[in-house]
């Protein structure tokens, strides 16, 4: 028999944000749905303030403004096809609405890495599998935005055009080793997987997940700040 060694027996390291990543989401779905649910424009331009507030304060500007930047065609647009519809007022609404979500959507997940946040969901009772699904939609979306760039730029060099009208006309070009990366890609990762013994019963953390104070101090200072605000809202 083998004796377990001292490294073995010593305690899972925290988790490396200052709070734990189910306070995190429970703060972010609950500010998600403030934002979706809220209907004054007053209201949305605090939220707004608040969130914005909160990604200076997390050091997340710079993901921020990138994905402000991505969004601004979008957003213009956006408050133009609103305006003309529906007026002025219920284009600023919609516009701070949106960008609402996108700010808070930013600062939880620029924040939070997807393994902590799958590993303290297991923690919880989540079946590894839908662990996985969460883990690999957060992880991968990306890198299937960098195939994309990676086979598009490699078809320019060659003179095959993708812009515009040309996508139509050479959207196979594009298409065909597009696949074929991804179906590479799929076969790494189930490779990878299955050395790794997914689906197993048991999966081992790379850190100790449970709530301390300050994750306490998180979620019932939000849920005190929602009751106070939605009771001032009704008694006004």
């Amino acid at each position: 028999m083998i004796a377990p060694d001292a490294e073995s027996l010593a305690p899972l390291p925290a988790p490396t944000g200052l709070f734990d990543p189910r306070a995190k989401l429970f703060v972010y779905l609950l500010a998600f749905s403030g934002i979706l649910l809220a209907t004054e424009l007053t209201d949305l331009l605090l939220l707004n303030t608040t969130a914005l507030l909160a990604v200076l304060v997390m050091r997340a500007s710079e993901a921020w403004r990138r994905a402000l930047w991505l969004l601004s065609p979008t957003l213009v647009l956006f408050a133009v096809i609103v305006g003309l519809s529906d007026g002025p007022i219920t284009a600023a609404s919609a516009v701070l609405r949106l960008l609402g979500l996108v700010t808070v959507s930013v600062l939880f997940f620029a924040t939070t890495p997807p393994t902590e946040l799958g590993e303290s969901l297991q923690a919880s009772g989540v079946p590894p599998t839908a662990v996985f699904l969460l883990e690999g939609t957060l992880r991968f979306t990306p890198m299937m935005a960098l195939l994309v760039s990676e086979v598009r730029e490699a078809q320019e060099s060659r003179g095959i055009r993708l812009d515009g009208v040309y996508l139509l006309r050479n959207g196979t070009a594009l298409l065909a080793p597009l696949l074929a990366d991804v179906m590479r890609f799929a076969d790494d990762l189930a490779e990878a997987l299955e050395a790794r013994g997914f689906g197993g019963p048991t999966r081992t953390p790379l850190a100790d997940y449970r709530f301390r104070l300050r994750d306490w101090a998180l979620v019932f200072g939000i849920v005190a700040l929602a009751v106070a605000a939605a009771a001032l809202r009704h008694i006004s």
